[in-house]
């Protein structure tokens, strides 16, 4: 080949190159940087069909773009030659048949025989000597077809796509990462503080994980503090709506004019006070989830409005004229049974069928008793950093106690309980001394062998702790809180007295 057609190659192979560079430098999808490549390619090239394969760390094809092969196929790597690519990959070298029907090491390929290949070119794409991708060419209508300076120059495409495709495909596999992190973070933090091993509970939790990626609306019913927001929150992490606003709204916290102003907005002049437009939290929320916490407390007019929302994704700020519109998902929550108030002309019927399409209704921390140590557990776990305290553990008769406990406060009032045990604990163990007297004095006015909530062996243990506690005190009382004088009175060695009277809180106060 002459000095001039070599030269007038090499300009080409530049203009090729830096129009390609210009194309991808801009990109950072991985199918689209090699639909590019392979387009730009097979022009260049004059090849019949082109197809690129990235692999993944498992050798299985990830990314893979097709061109000029039938509509109709819906696999087309089945139509091409296996035995090429896996050569290709395996020895981490460019091949370039004149004719792989004729080629001795395709003799046996069945796939080069039944597709009739001719003229075939096959690169590997490399990074720190693994072959992560081939490019595949062929014709199989003319025989010879790619010369020389076509496969050399080639070559030197595949050694420029191959660093961009291995970004590509890095920063994809790094994406995936993080959504995966992310998702399990999400898992974690909204669903750690409401799990527990209570089959009711478990039962919604796989509700929740089943209609969350859905727009239906959900009413959560439950006792306070049971974790309604928890729930609802849940549900938005795990919709597709988790990259938009979660904003929760207690209807009781605020009046009605105050409350359909934060929902919908006002207008500048709509009432005293409003010196210009505001946008409610609708607005704010769209695309999101809003969270309607106490919706039993929301007036008619307003119960009103949000049927509008429900309906038509349509409301109106306060003192304008016009619509706006909104997509937002609506999850309510009320501590009264909805349907009794529906039936009793409180509540809108209309809006609560329209709110009700799916129901959970939250158990009581009493009806969960199993879940008490696995929740005190966690906001140990969750506490204990905060105030600078590590491997605090809950003692047996403490933790007893908390399992007798009625909790009027449910969930919330756990946390606050051992909160404020953390709080109050100087060493690295939580002491019934450390609860609050409600629930000490609760279950020891209980008589544990009526309560049909304990069985037989925990039952006994009770009323053996109950003896215990009963007659250290009146030891106590008549030796005027000296320990030693009442472990005397009592026959007991100090130290298991003292012991005992730790663990019973008793202390210095005899009346407790």
């Amino acid at each position: 080949m002459n000095r001039d057609r070599k030269k007038s190659l090499a300009t080409d192979l530049m203009a090729q190159f830096y129009d390609l560079a210009s194309d991808m430098l801009t990109e950072a999808d991985v199918e689209r940087i090699i639909a590019t490549f392979i387009d730009r390619f097979i022009v260049f090239s004059k090849a019949e069909r082109g197809m690129v394969i990235l692999f993944d760390k498992n050798d299985r094809p990830l990314f893979q773009v097709a061109r000029h092969f039938d509509r109709d196929i819906k696999h087309p790597e089945y139509e091409i030659s296996r035995t090429i690519i896996d050569k290709v990959k395996r020895e981490k070298a460019p091949l370039c048949l004149r004719n792989a029907l004729e080629h001795d090491e395709l003799d046996g390929s069945n796939s080069v025989t039944r597709l009739k290949i001719l003229s075939v070119m096959c690169f590997p794409l490399m990074h720190d000597r693994d072959c992560f991708g081939v490019v595949y060419l062929d014709n199989r209508s003319v025989r010879g077809i790619f010369k020389e300076e076509q496969f050399g120059s080639a070559r030197a495409f595949c050694d420029f796509i191959a660093p961009v495709a291995w970004r590509a495909l890095e920063c994809h596999n790094m994406r995936l990462r993080i959504e995966s992190l992310e998702t399990q973070l999400n898992r974690d933090i909204y669903f750690e503080t409401i799990t527990g091993s209570d089959p009711v509970f478990m039962d919604i939790l796989k509700l929740v994980e089943r209609v969350a990626d859905t727009d239906a609306p959900v009413i959560i019913q439950g006792e306070s503090g049971t974790g309604k927001e928890l729930i609802a929150r849940a549900l938005h992490q795990k919709s597709r709506r988790r990259e938009h606003p979660f904003i929760a709204i207690n209807c009781a916290a605020l009046p009605e004019n105050l409350l359909e102003s934060e929902l919908f907005g006002h207008v500048k002049g709509a009432f005293t006070g409003a010196y210009k437009d505001k946008s409610g939290w609708f607005a704010k929320a769209d695309q999101g989830t809003i969270f309607l916490d106490e919706i039993s407390d929301m007036s008619t007019a307003l119960q009103v409005k949000l049927l509008r929302v429900l309906q038509f994704g349509e409301y109106s700020p306060v003192g304008a004229s016009t619509m706006c519109n909104c997509d937002v998902r609506v999850i309510t929550a009320s501590s009264q049974n909805l349907g009794v108030m529906v039936k009793e002309g409180k509540f809108r019927s209309e809006l609560f069928y329209r709110l009700n399409v799916i129901e959970i209704t939250l158990p009581s921390l009493r009806q969960r008793r199993d879940d008490i140590p696995i929740l005190t557990r966690h906001f140990l776990n969750l506490y204990a950093p905060k105030y600078q305290k590590t491997d605090v553990k809950i003692s047996k008769a403490a933790q007893d106690y908390l399992n007798a406990y009625s909790y009027p406060g449910n969930i919330r009032e756990l946390e606050n309980i051992v909160q404020r045990a953390i709080i109050l604990c100087e060493s690295d163990t939580i002491l019934p001394a450390h609860l609050p007297e409600q629930v000490r004095s609760e279950t020891a006015e209980s008589d544990p062998v009526v309560d049909d909530r304990l069985d037989f062996r925990t039952a006994k243990q009770r009323t053996i702790e109950r003896f215990e506690k009963a007659y250290l005190s009146r030891c106590l009382r008549k030796t005027g809180g000296n320990i030693s004088k009442a472990a005397e009175l009592a026959g007991m060695h100090f130290k298991n007295f003292y012991t005992k009277v730790k663990a019973y809180g008793l202390g210095e106060d005899s009346d407790q």
